[in-house]
């Protein structure tokens, strides 16, 4: 194919069709990754220059023998649990693109990230005294439920990607309308549980 690069390792048993456009890309948003997240760890209460982190980053000695520890152990964490999370929305914008051929498709306009925050506002308000563990479960749960009912509404005979845009904007609507009402109504402990919920945050992840 015009302007790939096939690669062939492993004495020629398995091919490997490289686009060279495509990797020097990838390599670049590698590095903004990187650059994105030396910026974020070296951001704090106790400030580190860039040049500090990349040395603690790769087990340097430093100017100071707090900045592995603050570095490694309390901030890199939840650095690299934001880039995971923003790299997980990314590949599943780029497949329902793909799926549905359509460059208006997203988890957020076609309801499935208003169907998970649905069954997680639920399960906090409804039901609080259900531990932490399930909402996770819950809320993948409540996003498979709104992709079998937007793909059951939606297919008439064939897949129409506007019908599917078109459906899942209806279906996110309700499901926000549902979500909104719980807020309204829940006790207001529960409902703060369930905003910051919703919002989202890293706050205290650690390696574990």
């Amino acid at each position: 194919m015009k302007g790939r690069t096939v690669i062939r390792p492993w004495g020629g048993r398995v091919s490997v069709r490289l686009d060279p456009r495509s990797a020097l890309v990838f390599v670049l948003l590698g590095l903004v990754a990187f650059a994105g997240v030396v910026a974020n760890v070296g951001v704090g209460e106790y400030q580190i220059p860039p040049l500090d982190v990349i040395r603690a980053l790769f087990g340097m000695e430093s100017g100071d023998g707090n900045y592995g520890f603050i570095v490694n152990v309390l901030r890199l964490p939840r650095a690299l649990v934001t880039v995971l999370v923003g790299a997980a929305l990314a590949v599943s914008g780029a497949i329902l693109q793909g799926l549905t051929r359509n460059d208006l498709a997203a988890p957020d306009i076609v309801g499935v990230n208003a169907g998970a925050g649905l069954a997680a506002v639920t399960l906090i308000v409804a039901f609080p005294s259900v531990p932490a563990a399930f909402l996770p479960p819950a809320a993948f749960g409540g996003a498979v439920v709104v992709a079998v009912l937007l793909y059951l509404l939606a297919w008439r005979g064939s897949s129409s990607p506007t019908r599917l845009v078109l459906i899942g904007v209806g279906l996110s609507a309700v499901a926000t309308a549902l979500t909104t009402f719980m807020i309204t109504f829940g006790e207001i402990q529960q409902v703060g549980q369930a905003l910051v919920w919703l919002t989202g945050s890293v706050y205290g992840h650690s390696w574990e």
